[in-house]
């Protein structure tokens, strides 16, 4: 499972580079807003969203932990 979510992580970021870097300039005649889709991962909560291309839906999160001790 980790191994999964690791792969996630790290296709992510690069899937949304690409999709960056080819969006077109913003036109006044383009800016007008689209009309919203309904949200295929809302029945898993909040926080998830759709892996564009897609019908998976995923959600990341994590927590840091630090720890000390004394022994004498």
């Amino acid at each position: 499972m980790r191994i999964i979510v690791g792969l996630l992580i790290a296709v992510i970021p690069l899937q949304a580079f690409a999709a960056a870097s080819k969006k077109p300039v913003a036109t006044k005649q383009s800016m007008t807003p689209a009309p919203r889709k309904a949200d295929p991962c809302k029945q898993y909560g909040a926080g998830f969203v759709q892996v564009e291309g897609t019908s998976t839906c995923i959600r990341v999160g994590g927590s840091v932990g630090i720890g000390g001790g004394v022994s004498h």
